[in-house]
Formats: C-alpha cells, sequence, structure tokens
C-alpha cells in the first residue's frame, strides 16, 4: 500500500470521529500544503538524509566472565529509546492524581512508554504552577529514570509578571530584589532536579515577553544562561519560542535569530534553539521544504535545533496524519535537529484541553490516525530490530538508528541488557557473570 492509501486507511478505520462528516464541514479550512505530493523530491532527499545521519554501524563484543570471546551465540538487537528526542508533554495530575482511575492513569502512562523517548511535564515546571504539581514531579522523575527516558524542563524564565506567582508583582519597581527573586528561582528548579533531567528552557518566547528584560536591561539573559551553566553545567539550555515554524512571520523570525545571535556574541551559554509548532485550527501548515529552509538558516548559528512543542489543530484526521507525517520526516532529516516534542499528546476527557483535535491519543485511550503515524514511524519504520550471531571473536556487527538499545544473549548465563549505541561507530561490550 502506498503512503496516501494507508494514511486515508487509517483515517477510514476511525469511525468514532465522524471522519466522513469532520471532512465534509471542513472545505472553508486549508486541505494541502506544497510538497504533499508523495512524488515531491523533498521527501526522498530527506529519507536518504535520515539514513546516513540517523543509523550508524555498531560493534557489541561478548565475553565470559574470565574476558574470554563467547562464538556462537544467538543475539537479539532491539531499539529501546531513540537518540532523537521524539518526546511529548503529559499533563503529571492525569497521570499521577487521585481524582483519576487507576486504569486511566496506567493507560496514559503506558502510551507514554510506547510512543515517546522524551518527556517535559507540560506546565508542571512553569513557575506559576510549580508549587501546585511539586507533588508530581517525584514519581514522574522517577519513573522516567527506570524506562531511560531523558526530561527537558520547561521553563525557568517566560519573563514577564503574569507568567509568574501574582504576589511577585510588588517587584517590579525593585530592580535589586526582582534580580534577587529571579537568581533564586533559578537557582532553586536547577539544583533541585538532576538525573534524568537533561535540559532547559532557561529563556521562554523573549519576542513577546519581555518584561523582566526592560526592566534589568537586555544583559539579564545572559546571566541566567551563565547561572545554569554554573549549577548544572551538563544539563543543555535552551531558549524557546514560537512563530517560526508556525505562520513563519518573517518580523518574528528574523527578531528570534538576531536576538539568539546577539546573546551568543555577549557569552551567554546557549546550547540549542528551540521551536514551538502550534498549528492552528484552519491555518495552513508550513510546507515542509520551507520548514527545512528555515532550519538551514538557524543551523548557521552553530548550535542544535528542536520542535519542543509541535501540535495540528484540525478535524480533518487524514490531512492531520499526513502533514504529521510530513513534518516528522522532515525533522528527523535535519542535521541539527535533536528531538521533536507533541504538546498535545492526549485528550485525556472530553473539554479537559483547549486543543482536543490535536490530540495523537483520543479520550478513550485509542490511537488517532496522527497518532498511529507517530507510532508506525517512531517504532517501527524507524526502528531496527535485528537478529544475530557472535562469531570466532565474540562479536556481532550491525547498521541501526542510534540510540538505546536492548541486547538479549542467548546463553545459559545470559539475559538482557541495555546497551547504548550512538555514534557512529561504537563499541560496546557484554560480560556475561
Amino acid at each position: 500500500m502506498n503512503r496516501r492509501r494507508f494514511i486515508s486507511a487509517l483515517a477510514a478505520a476511525t469511525p468514532s470521529f465522524g471522519f466522513a462528516n469532520q471532512v465534509k464541514n471542513f472545505s472553508t479550512a486549508a486541505t494541502s500544503y506544497a510538497g504533499m505530493e508523495d512524488s515531491a523530491g523533498w521527501r526522498k532527499e530527506a529519507k536518504q538524509r535520515i539514513e546516513t545521519l540517523r543509523k550508524g554501524r555498531f560493534n557489541v563484543k561478548i565475553t565470559d566472565a574470565a574476558g574470554m570471546p563467547l562464538a556462537n551465540l544467538p543475539v537479539t538487537a532491539n531499539l529501546y529509546r531513540h537518540e532523537f528526542g521524539f518526546g511529548a508533554a503529559p499533563r503529571l495530575r492525569r497521570l499521577y492524581g487521585n481524582p483519576y482511575s487507576q486504569e486511566l492513569r496506567q493507560g496514559h502512562l503506558e502510551y507514554c512508554d510506547l510512543l515517546f523517548h522524551k518527556l517535559t511535564p507540560e506546565n508542571s515546571f512553569k513557575w506559576k504552577h510549580h508549587d501546585n504539581n511539586s507533588q508530581y514531579i517525584e514519581p514522574f522523575m522517577e519513573w522516567c529514570a527506570e524506562r531511560s527516558i531523558p526530561v527537558r524542563g520547561h521553563c525557568l524564565i517566560w519573563p514577564g509578571f503574569r507568567r509568574a506567582a501574582a504576589e511577585h508583582t510588588r517587584y517590579s519597581g525593585n530592580k535589586v530584589q526582582l534580580r534577587k527573586l529571579l537568581n533564586h528561582h533559578i537557582d532553586k528548579m536547577v539544583s533541585q532536579y538532576g538525573h534524568p533531567l537533561t535540559e532547559w528552557d532557561v529563556l521562554n518566547e523573549p519576542f513577546s515577553s519581555h518584561e523582566f528584560m526592560d526592566i534589568l536591561g537586555p544583559e539579564v539573559a545572559v546571566d541566567w544562561f551563565k547561572q545554569v551553566q554554573q549549577i548544572r553545567p551538563e544539563v543543555k539550555r535552551y531558549i524557546n519560542d514560537y512563530g517560526v515554524l508556525t505562520k513563519n512571520s518573517v518580523r518574528h523570525r528574523t527578531f528570534y535569530f538576531n536576538y539568539i545571535q546577539g546573546l551568543l556574541k555577549q557569552g551567554a551559554a546557549i546550547q540549542g534553539i528551540g521551536f514551538q509548532e502550534h498549528i492552528p485550527k484552519g491555518f495552513a501548515p508550513t510546507a515542509p521544504q520551507e520548514l527545512l529552509s528555515i532550519m538551514n538558516d538557524f543551523a548557521t548559528l552553530n548550535i542544535e535545533l528542536q520542535v519542543t512543542e509541535f501540535d495540528f489543530e484540525t478535524p480533518d484526521l487524514e490531512f492531520q496524519a499526513r502533514y504529521t507525517e510530513d513534518f516528522m520526516t522532515a525533522v528527523f532529516s535535519h542535521p541539527q535537529m535533536t528531538g521533536l516534542l507533541t504538546w498535545t499528546p492526549f485528550e485525556y476527557a472530553k473539554n479537559s484541553v483547549p486543543k482536543p483535535d490535536a490530540a495523537l491519543v483520543d479520550r478513550n485511550l485509542r490511537l488517532k490516525p496522527n497518532g498511529q503515524v507517530w507510532h508506525d514511524l517512531v517504532n517501527k519504520h524507524w526502528s531496527t530490530e535485528v537478529e544475530l550471531i557472535t562469531d570466532s571473536r565474540g562479536e556481532v556487527n550491525f547498521t541501526g538508528y542510534k540510540g538505546l538499545y536492548h541486547m538479549q544473549v542467548s546463553a545459559a548465563n545470559g539475559g538482557t541488557f541495555a546497551v547504548p549505541l550512538k555514534a557512529n561507530t561504537v563499541s560496546a561490550q557484554i560480560n556475561l557473570t
């Protein structure tokens, strides 16, 4: 079955969404984008880049307790976690809150484990919401650590008083106290949360939210990045904004590029650029070739890129699934992209999220067509499972997607081993005891 028929079949196989009626009522909204056709040149080029960039040639040696190689042993290698951050932003209250049944909470957790290889706890790290969600963060972090799922922190500074607790507005006229307040918040959050947290959005949406910089001076943003670096140098430091890939405002895009460039020149320890990608209902999605062009522009800043907040709000399930596939393919194919997180993984329940049409999983815990596309790409099409036999040196060699593998060794004292295989050429050794 070709790509278009496959996606059409996914939509047609989901009667609970009233697909036919939704398409009928969607005539006034966008239903196409440049490069959507199966023969589009960008897609072939992107798939070739994925093969080159996202795979590596791996070598694993199996030995006994004395370090002697074990020959002729059956070995199975399964990709367990992608190195690339295919992720999501679940609501922790929905995963751990007592008002919700154990069955529902467990169902959402199982989808988090199945579909996503990086997680951020939606609003729980945000200054305004942290205290009300802190009880859920520890079990969430432990759950992620047990499953080798990295966590990204969003966000430390969203630089406006309406994004902080209401009582903090009293510092608006006191520069010294405001600076101390912000520094204390950064120190508290970065110090408190370690493994498996691997990155922070240090600064969020500076295009439209800059109240703190207006009061303290623009150079204060440089200090925030340096402060995070000093507290936890191992944690990557991101800036994050909207309106660059979605809606593609030239003014916004130019500001974001110039602002980041300016911070870097001032010595800000920025390591990554985050792009939100919220596609509103009725809005035409950005064509894949244009997405790639924008990514190329920002790649000239020579730091890594990541899509931090993706969702596509439309009742047209086939169109949504088709664009989801193309968007994921374009992003995964770019050499400086390190992750792609959806901001609306779950519908949860009726009227419980602002954009229920954007979800990958419906309120009844069923994959929608866009969710099926996500699952099939991440866990099937872009995954690796191989059966091998150790050679006379006790080694197996294979080509696969970079990430964390489960290696199953068929021996009397064998078992399952988690082996990180990420570089282009990796050698790992498993000693059977």
